[in-house]
């Protein structure tokens, strides 16, 4: 029998992903900024990391150190994209178009490992298209908030997408107890090397802004370490990756049904829009299934 958890991880990691990114929006929106939140959020990713390495692993060499070390840039630049895309863009289509991460992927292992593109993978690639019109329908009226929301997301899908091709070609030489660990204090030191040349030092954040900026990286590693827990533990990297791409759709109606709880106006943008929003986060969910089971 398959066990509950391999279910509920990845979907309560989806829902974490959500609340993260709008309690993140809010604090960037408060006077804390992207950048120093992202320093927060990678520093506290780090922290979670760090006990992985008690798990263990394959013995050291420098050439697993540096493959985790290259992980670790690449999953940093996509950090950065990401927050671009929080901070100028809108959380309802940021999200999703993050999803295409899985598609993304998919692509990678034609080029790099030599699958076959398949008919099922097209299809998918053309309602990945479809459900980007339809995120980005109100670009007329709404072209400072749509368009980083879409060019941000999508580069930082493209990072992220790397980061796992790079992992999962280089992690199983080392181990996950190793890799990790080592890949996300990569992480943690990029932006502790970011931290001088912020606009604004750490020190003058808002008080009442910083709870939120460190409750979303609190939240946000937790469901990061969530996800990373059900592929190591389960082994269904395809259905861990369908499960969470919920996401996509948990964030139009988070926005939608209660992102004025976190001062979050996108809702404003009208119903229609919101609603194609959903139809097209939808529509999203369903290119990512249809690409991992091609």
């Amino acid at each position: 029998m398959r066990p509950l958890a391999a279910t509920l991880f990845p979907l309560c990691s989806a829902l974490g992903y959500t609340f993260a990114a709008l309690m993140l929006k809010r604090a960037t929106e408060r006077g804390v900024g992207p950048w120093r939140v992202m320093v927060l959020v990678n520093w506290t990713a780090a922290i979670f990391f760090a006990p992985w390495w008690l798990k263990g692993g394959l013995p050291f060499a420098w050439s697993h150190f540096f493959h985790a070390v290259l992980s670790g840039v690449t999953f940093f630049i996509g950090q950065i994209l990401t927050f671009l895309a929080l901070s100028r863009g809108d959380v309802s289509i940021t999200t999703p178009v993050l999803g295409t991460k899985v598609i993304l992927v998919a692509l990678f292992s034609v080029l790099f490992a030599g699958d076959h593109l398949t008919p099922a993978l097209w299809l998918a690639a053309l309602l990945t298209t479809l459900a980007t019109a339809l995120l980005g329908g109100e670009i007329r009226t709404n072209r400072e908030r749509v368009l980083p929301s879409l060019v941000f997301g999508f580069s930082a899908a493209t990072a992220y997408a790397s980061a796992d091709i790079q992992q999962v070609k280089w992690a199983p030489g080392w181990g996950f107890g190793h890799y990790a660990p080592v890949m996300f204090a990569t992480v943690g030191i990029l932006a502790l090397a970011m931290a001088p040349g912020l606009p604004e030092p750490l020190s003058t954040m808002p008080r009442r802004s910083v709870a939120w900026a460190i409750g979303g990286g609190v939240l946000l590693s937790l469901q990061a370490t969530g996800i990373a827990y059900s592929i190591a533990e389960f082994h269904e990297v395809t259905l861990t990756n369908i499960l969470y791409n919920t996401r996509g759709v948990w964030s139009v109606l988070l926005v939608w049904a209660a992102g004025h709880w976190f001062s979050n106006t996108e809702r404003a943008v009208g119903n229609a829009i919101m609603a194609r929003r959903l139809a097209g986060a939808g529509l999203l969910l369903l290119a990512v299934l249809i690409g991992l089971r091609h």
